[in-house]
């Protein structure tokens, strides 16, 4: 049985999953009781975008694939620019985070080989993508016009 993915779905879930760790980081939170949470998100994002970036190269043929590379190129590029905060020790809760910071970042250099992985589809996807639909609405006019001459055909 064939699995069926939902890629909008995961990728506005990971979207909120960002945007809690982000907003965490900005507060004012005791990191005794959170500094393990965030971590765990954090790897759990870089997990799971890793998996969803090798579904998304390996499925040429999806529908909306375009719009997916795009959501997860996205998401991609706030956590790095998140992860560059982090490192950079923006937030109050970063130098708690300080004895991870190998850990980022390898977590960092996973999502900018993956950016430019998306970024390298994406181009590829929008200069093929007029080629495409080129040839979509070529044989779509061909299937149009082919009942009305068997019509024609039938009837003389």
């Amino acid at each position: 049985m064939t699995r069926r993915v939902n890629y909008e779905d995961n990728i506005f879930y990971l979207t909120l999953v960002f945007k809690g760790i982000a907003a965490g980081l900005k507060l004012n939170i005791d990191t005794e009781l959170y500094r393990d949470r965030i971590l765990e998100d954090i790897r759990f994002l870089d997990r799971t975008c890793s998996s969803i970036y090798q579904s998304l190269k390996a499925n040429h043929l999806m529908i909306d694939r375009l719009a997916h590379i795009k959501g997860l190129l996205k998401l991609n590029s706030n956590l790095m620019a998140l992860l560059k905060d982090i490192l950079d020790e923006r937030f109050p809760m970063a130098s708690a985070l300080e004895q991870d910071f190998d850990l980022l970042q390898r977590i960092q250099s996973n999502r900018e080989s993956e950016l430019a992985g998306l970024r390298e589809m994406t181009a590829r996807l929008g200069e093929s993508g007029s080629d495409q639909e080129q040839i979509v609405s070529e044989e779509e006019f061909k299937f149009l016009l082919s009942p009305e001459e068997q019509e024609d055909d039938s009837s003389g």
